[in-house]
């Protein structure tokens, strides 16, 4: 389709249904480590590296050093075992629309990259258990950039793995905060929240999507629109 190329999709709560166990994974890992954390702030930090959370409660808990860096750690890996025990253990599901929207975007000629800030051992159990590889383009996680979320970094990497070259031709869809302040930062043609996850529309609206919707069944709509409108200001824009 014309003026889009790339759209970057977070996973759970977003592609992924979650139904809260990632939140609960994080605030069962804290409570067994004695990290000190309330369930709003964690939730606020849903969409982030897992391993960056951990270091700056640590830190917040026992100042910058080797104590805060060995607390973190253990946090870290706590939760990775709870995660993947609960989680991917107990069985993943896509949310509805999702595959829809996947082969919508396909028969489009639109690439589809998922963006995530879990770790890449859990990464790829999710993607092969859903059996996604062959739906989409590109699976990047916060292994593979210097930082999470809201950094851009996630993003940009799927633009590099998809040999997008413009931001204009890029949107990126997500259910946090965190989500959203990567996609401003990417500096992407559209950034759309989905209220499906972790977050209500009234808390995801202040953050300023550019879009907001219920849930990625009405992705088609926004892309149409969007390239229709890209096409027009960016008429000499190469889709790489």
């Amino acid at each position: 389709m014309a003026g889009v190329a790339l759209v970057v999709f977070d996973m759970a709560g977003t592609t992924v249904r979650d139904d809260g166990v990632v939140l609960e994974c994080f605030v069962a890992a804290a409570d067994a480590v004695g990290l000190v954390a309330g369930r709003d702030e964690l939730n606020a930090r849903m969409g982030q590296s897992k391993l960056e959370v951990f270091e700056d409660l640590a830190t917040r808990q026992l100042g910058a050093g080797d104590a805060a860096e060995k607390l973190a750690q253990n946090g870290f890996d706590a939760f990775r075992r709870i995660l993947e025990r609960v989680y991917v253990g107990g069985g993943v599901a896509p949310m509805p629309d999702s595959e829809r929207v996947f082969a919508w975007l396909r028969e489009r000629g639109i690439r589809i990259a998922l963006n995530t800030g879990f770790y890449r051992a859990v990464t790829d159990q999710l993607v092969n258990a859903l059996g996604w590889r062959s739906l989409v383009d590109a699976v990047v996680c916060s292994d593979d950039v210097p930082r999470g979320r809201p950094a851009p970094f996630l993003i940009h990497q799927a633009m590099q793995r998809c040999d997008v070259w413009s931001v204009h031709e890029v949107i990126a869809v997500g259910d946090t905060p965190s989500d959203i302040g990567a996609g401003r930062n990417a500096g992407v043609a559209a950034v759309v929240a989905v209220s499906s996850g972790s977050h209500r529309a009234a808390e995801l609206r202040r953050f300023h999507p550019t879009h907001l919707i219920r849930d990625v069944g009405e992705l088609p709509r926004i892309v149409e629109r969007l390239g229709r409108l890209t096409a027009r200001v960016f008429p000499n824009l190469n889709l790489g």
